[in-house]
């Protein structure tokens, strides 16, 4: 095991970000979105595995919501294919949730493709329920579309 921080996105993170942006997606962000992103002032994190000695710090997965009153869209979480399947994406979002909690946020909202089933059996695990659907909303292959699913969680209060 190694250990990991999450640490707020910055312009030096986005040759990693879009490096696992572009392995993950059908269709990547690009890095003005990313810029964009951050420079709106956007929730923006870095999942870091933690180098040893020297080595520098790798990342490993992000992920991008947008406030709003009081509630959060998540944009954009991805997690490097090498590391999937052990946990990161929970561990983001659950961090994500407790800070928007502590700010007050009540809501946080998302898409997801309809064919992203390991993403939609996590959210369901974390308690998100599906409120919507966008017909088309992704580019899919040869040229195709593909509905999301929109998904909201109501956060606790603390």
């Amino acid at each position: 095991m190694f250990d990991v921080r999450l640490l707020p996105m910055a312009v030096r993170d986005l040759d990693e970000v879009l490096a696992i942006e572009k392995r993950s997606h059908l269709a990547p962000w690009t890095i003005g979105q990313f810029s964009d992103s951050l420079d709106a002032g956007y929730w923006a994190y870095t999942l870091k595995k933690l180098g040893l000695d020297d080595a520098p710090d790798q990342t490993i997965g992000y992920c991008i919501l947008m406030p709003s009153l009081d509630e959060l869209s998540l944009l954009n979480i991805t997690v490097d294919p090498d590391y999937r399947r052990q946990g990161w994406a929970e561990k983001i979002l659950s961090v994500m949730e407790d800070q928007a909690s502590q700010k007050n946020f009540r809501q946080v909202y998302l898409e997801v493709r309809a064919s992203n089933q390991a993403a939609i059996h996590l959210y369901q695990k974390m308690g998100y329920e599906q409120v919507g659907l966008r017909k088309a909303y992704y580019p899919a292959e040869d040229g195709a579309r593909e509905d999301a699913l929109v998904m909201m969680k109501e956060l606790s209060k603390s």
